[in-house]
């Protein structure tokens, strides 16, 4: 069987399971990768700088899974018009919504999660003039994250935090927008009056919307398995073809010389039938 298959006939063959193999491999180990990162957070609370947004990230640009629970630092102007709100969320177990406000910063306009507020509550404006905040850097949400079906949101909700949905609802580019979000964790000046509840963060992405990154961490390694499955099926199918192929060489018109060229043994012939 092992001269069988190393007959030149199959030397391509077997450099393409290889590539699938590689490339199967890699894609599992990528995702493997990013649910560590998000589950662990690659930058533990309290010990990692505080770096610029643009230091980590830019406009247009895609977080990469280093970036999330990042701690980071931008100053801009709020944009109140681009003000949104994210009902069905709870803080404490009570039911609230997230204020979803844009910052205009020099480079791009920045989604930042300002805080929480409980149901019923007016949303405070936020504060005139040039600030500086501080921050959790987080990835988008995604649809299953949403606590409100998108028919059931009024005018100024959104049903999750995500750079998706933000395009959709607000005047601004892909171009423009930075990737994810940014949940407060501090601000100058501080809002005067009206104060919003902070989210509860651990920095990882999990930590700003409850539920928020759960899902897809989980899927993350989901989809890791899965690139490893379909390495060891690709295994397993090239094993069987190439037992299927020796099987119909010991049985077809050449079955008494194997690919080298030798007699195969007398024991796999099959002998002829005469009258």
């Amino acid at each position: 069987m092992i001269r069988f298959a190393l007959a030149p006939r199959w030397w391509a063959w077997h450099l393409a399971l290889v590539a699938v193999l590689v490339s199967f491999g890699w894609l599992g180990w990528w995702q493997l990768d990013s649910f560590g990162a998000t589950a662990a957070g690659t930058r533990p609370s309290g010990s990692s700088p505080v770096l610029g947004i643009d230091d980590v990230t830019a406009p247009g640009g895609r977080l990469g899974a280093d970036d999330i629970g990042a701690r980071v630092r931008a100053t801009g102007t709020w944009d109140p018009e681009g003000q949104l709100v994210v009902p069905g969320r709870e803080v404490r177990g009570r039911a609230g919504a997230l204020v979803l406000t844009q910052l205009v910063t020099g480079e791009g306009v920045l989604p930042v999660v300002r805080g929480w507020v409980p149901e019923g509550t007016d949303v405070p404006a936020p504060v005139s003039g040039v600030v500086t905040l501080t921050g959790v850097l987080q990835q988008s949400e995604t649809e299953a994250d949403s606590a409100v079906a998108p028919g059931g949101l009024r005018e100024g909700q959104l049903s999750y935090v995500a750079t998706v949905t933000l395009l959709e609802r607000l005047p601004y580019d892909g171009d423009e927008l930075y990737d994810g979000f940014v949940v407060l964790r501090s601000q100058d000046p501080a809002d005067p009056v009206g104060r919003l509840t902070q989210v509860p963060a651990t920095d990882t992405a999990d930590s700003a919307t409850g539920t928020g990154g759960q899902v897809g961490r989980w899927r993350n390694l989901a989809y890791g398995l899965q690139w490893w499955l379909f390495a060891l099926a690709a295994v397993v199918f090239w094993g069987s073809v190439l037992r299927r192929s020796r099987t119909e060489h010991l049985s077809g018109p050449d079955r008494e010389a194997d690919p080298d060229g030798e007699p195969a043994p007398r024991s796999l012939v099959v002998p002829r039938r005469t009258t």
